[in-house]
C-alpha cells in the first residue's frame, strides 16, 4: 500500500506494480491534503473509537463480572440468554426501528451504543474473571467487609489488567475499521467515519476506471 501512495495509479490498476514504487509521483498526498473531507472523517472515527472503546469496556466489565460470581442468582439462565444473541440476532429493520426511537439516528451515538458489548469478548472477559482470580481472594474480601463495588475497583480491576488490554485492542480496532453502522445510521457527510469516506473514494475511483475504458461503470 505504501508503494501504491508513491506510484502511478494507471500502472497499479493495470497491475504493473508489485512491490516497489512504479511511477513515482506525490499526486496522491497533494490530492489527500486539499481533501478537507478526509481529515474531518480522521477526526470523527478518533472520536468514535475513544468514546467507543470506553463504553465497551466499561460495560463489558460491568456485565462480565457479575456473571463471573459464584453467588450471583441465575447466573446460568443469564448467561444462556445472552449466548443465544450469538446465534439469532434481532435483524437490521427491528434493530434500526430501535435506534431511530431511541433518536439516535445521524448522532454519534448510533456509532457506540447499538455495539457497546460484543457478546464473544463478554465470554471471554468473564472466564478471565473466573479462573484468573481466585474465589477465595474475593470471599475473604467480602468477609472482611468490602463492599462490592470496592471489590471491583481495588481487587479485581487491578489484577485484570491483561484482559483490559486485550478489550481495549479488540474494541478500538472493531470502532476503526467499521463502516456498516455509519452507512445504516448516519445522514450527513460531516459525520462520516475514514472507513465510509475511504469507500466513497474508492467508488469514485472504480467509476473514472471503468469509465476511461470505455466500459459501464456498473
Amino acid at each position: 500500500m505504501l508503494s501504491a501512495s508513491f506510484s502511478d495509479p494507471v500502472m497499479v490498476m493495470n497491475g504493473e506494480m508489485w512491490l516497489w514504487p512504479k511511477g513515482f509521483t506525490l499526486d496522491a498526498y497533494k490530492e489527500i491534503f486539499r481533501f478537507d473531507a478526509v481529515w474531518n472523517s480522521y477526526a470523527n472515527t478518533l472520536l468514535y473509537t475513544s468514546v467507543g472503546t470506553v463504553l465497551n469496556v466499561v460495560m463489558t466489565t460491568l456485565a462480565a463480572y457479575p456473571l463471573s460470581r459464584r453467588d450471583l442468582p441465575g447466573r446460568g439462565a443469564l448467561m444462556f440468554a445472552i449466548t443465544f444473541t450469538m446465534f439469532f440476532h434481532g435483524g437490521l429493520i427491528p434493530t434500526y426501528l430501535i435506534v431511530k426511537d431511541l433518536g439516535m439516528v445521524n448522532t454519534m451515538w448510533a456509532m457506540v451504543v447499538p455495539t457497546a458489548i460484543a457478546t464473544y469478548n463478554l465470554i471471554v472477559m468473564r472466564t478471565y474473571f473466573q479462573n484468573s482470580i481466585p474465589w477465595e481472594l474475593q470471599e475473604a474480601s467480602l468477609i472482611d467487609g468490602c463492599s462490592n463495588t470496592r471489590l471491583l475497583l481495588h481487587i479485581i480491576l487491578p489484577l485484570s489488567k491483561p484482559i483490559i488490554a486485550v478489550m481495549v485492542l479488540f474494541y478500538a480496532v472493531g470502532h476503526w475499521n467499521a463502516f456498516f453502522n455509519a452507512l445504516i445510521y448516519l445522514r450527513d457527510d460531516e459525520r462520516y467515519p475514514l472507513q465510509l469516506v475511504l469507500r466513497e473514494i474508492l467508488i469514485s475511483v472504480k467509476a473514472v476506471f471503468w469509465t476511461s475504458r470505455g466500459r459501464p461503470s456498473g
